[in-house]
């Protein structure tokens, strides 16, 4: 019984792990240019405060995303992001709709 449980819910995280990877995926290859000294990415990563990006490529990627994915990304949204998980977060939310 506890094997079916562990089961069920590794497949469950995996599906759900899934889109959100693709947008991690993506995610970091917009950050990519802003990253010259090729600090590891991680859903826990600061965008501003441990990659060191500027608010100008912020927005720069936030618009890369919304083009990506047909979405738009609220002005008030995009100040309360703080980690590159909030930001996969914000877009899978937004998507969904």
């Amino acid at each position: 019984m506890k094997l079916d449980l562990s089961d069920a819910s590794n497949e469950g995280s995996q599906m759900s792990d899934a889109p959100g990877q693709d947008i991690f995926d993506k995610i970091c290859e917009l950050l990519a240019p802003y990253n010259p000294k090729s600090l590891a990415i991680t859903r826990q990563s600061g965008i501003m405060t441990d990659l060191e990006v500027d608010s100008t490529a912020v927005f720069d990627i936030i618009m890369g995303l919304e083009d990506h994915y047909d979405i738009s990304i609220p002005m008030e949204m995009v100040s309360d992001i703080k980690t590159v998980g909030e930001l996969v977060s914000a877009v899978q939310r937004l998507a969904a709709e």
